[in-house]
């Protein structure tokens, strides 16, 4: 099956068919001889990468490695990921159905690590996790002023949870210029550290099973927060035009601070004026990536043609009718073409079989998709084979798509549904397979010629008849 194929992780989130209990704690099979987290904060997304040294302290061989994720972000996982830190070789991931309510009430649900081969007692473990979440901090204050410094507060432990002892354990904020802890520390060594671009927790010795102390921590972000809330991508795929032409409807929505005092062009003006319009949590100008060596771009929103465009090789620098604020949204349609060569490959196994593979998203760099909607109308007469995406998806279906001229089953539209993307894990290709020989080719035109045919010999016999009465 292409669909196994062509996954661009093998690790990515799968249900964890043998544990299915409402309340699941894991065995004590582990001890964390090593626990380093680092929390990313550098785009409008939040990554945790884990650095993981293990051991074993089991009587028997264990097979799974268990990290609680809080419950409310369990849906709002886009990619999770587990490698051998002494090789380039992924570790199998899933999610494990079931919850787990802490002493103070916190409900977590559980990622699972699925080693190949079972891991003796006494062996040592080092591995890489990263953890993808479609998530940002929350605006603080709510509410700034048009010449204000965006800023962001989230909520983090300050210690890896974990349901093993860790022997050593650090938690490691970046991705910002500064940090402000708002939630002060109980106990001073909890307290954290403020370092060049980072701002530290711990390290911690000998910290025991989901110990956990939480904090608020702040921090500035001069830029929008892009959320598309809902997109719709066509790709139309012609063996006549030998073309590919993509078709995107947006609606996205800045997600950071909102205006306190309402919106001044004047004031906005000067502003863009004295910064030369650096920074700022408005979306001024959207740059839209495209495929390479497209042609024919446009774009449209609801009033018309947007004219305010600049084409940088593959990317389109869209200037919105407005600037988008926090809280404010905007919606539009893009669209360019593509030859048909720069996707379609030829199967070498199979007769009048073809693979087209294209990228799951173009669009806005560091930006969270919360649903999409893609989709590959393929030539009328063509048959799905096999399809492979590189992301995890919801739903896909298989229906038809009626367009110009179509006067029998129309196209086979193949469209996969995602929800919570980021554009960073877009790249990726999806595949499909089709079928699609010389007789589907011609039977279009000739479908319509032969009811030219008939119209015009229909219109030849009325002209002839006399149907005057003598």
């Amino acid at each position: 099956m292409l669909f196994a194929q062509f996954w661009l992780l093998p690790v990515v989130m799968a249900l964890l068919r043998c544990v299915a209990a409402d309340d699941f704690v894991p065995p004590n099979a582990w001890e964390n001889k090593e626990f380093k987290k680092t929390i990313e904060l550098s785009n409008s997304f939040t990554a945790e990468s884990l650095e993981l040294t293990v051991v074993n302290i089991d009587s028997e061989p264990v097979t799974q490695y268990f990290l609680p994720i809080p419950y409310d972000l369990i849906s709002k996982i886009s990619m999770f990921t587990a490698a051998y830190a002494s090789e380039e070789a992924f570790i199998q991931c899933m999610l494990v159905p079931g919850t787990h309510e802490l002493e103070d009430g916190t409900v977590v649900s559980y990622g699972a690590i699925q080693f190949e081969e079972p891991v003796a007692p006494g062996e040592e473990i080092a591995m890489l996790v990263k953890v993808h979440y479609a998530v940002h901090g929350t605006p603080f204050p709510s509410e700034i002023g048009m010449d204000d410094t965006q800023s962001l507060a989230l909520e983090v432990n300050r210690y890896p949870l974990s349901p093993y002892t860790s022997l050593m354990a650090s938690v490691d904020i970046a991705g910002a210029e500064d940090f402000t802890e708002l939630t002060p520390a109980e106990i001073d060594d909890e307290s954290g550290i403020l370092l060049t671009g980072q701002f530290k927790y711990g390290p911690f010795h000998n910290v025991p099973p989901f110990k956990h102390s939480m904090a608020n921590v702040s921090y500035p972000v001069d830029y929008p927060l892009i959320t598309v809330t809902d997109l719709k991508r066509d790709i139309w795929i012609s063996h006549w035009a030998h073309t590919a032409e993509f078709q995107e409807y947006y609606e996205i929505v800045n997600e950071g601070a909102a205006l306190k005092d309402g919106f001044s062009r004047v004031e906005f003006m000067k502003r863009v004026q004295r910064t030369e319009g650096k920074g700022g949590n408005f979306i001024g100008v959207l740059g839209l990536e495209m495929t390479e060596n497209s042609t024919e771009p446009y774009v449209t929103d609801k009033v018309g043609k947007v004219s305010s465009v600049m084409r940088e090789e593959s990317k389109l620098l869209l200037k919105p009718r407005y600037p988008i604020f926090g809280g404010w949204a905007y919606n539009f349609t893009v669209g360019w073409t593509n030859k048909l060569e720069d996707f379609l490959h030829i199967s070498r196994t199979e007769q009048d079989a073809f693979l087209i593979s294209v990228p799951v998203l173009n669009g806005p760099p560091d930006a969270i998709y919360r649903n999409a909607e893609v989709s590959v109308i393929l030539p009328e007469g063509a048959e799905v084979l096999d399809v492979g995406s590189p992301l995890p998806f919801s739903n896909a279906t298989v229906t038809r798509e009626y367009s110009y001229f179509d006067l029998a089953d129309g196209h086979a539209k193949l469209t996969f549904y995602y929800s919570n993307l980021l554009s960073e894990l877009g790249s990726g290709e999806m595949i499909v397979k089709y079928r699609f020989n010389q007789a589907a080719l011609y039977k279009k035109p000739l479908y319509i010629a032969y009811y030219v045919f008939g119209a015009l010999m229909a219109f030849f016999v009325l002209v002839n008849m006399n149907l005057s009465i003598k």
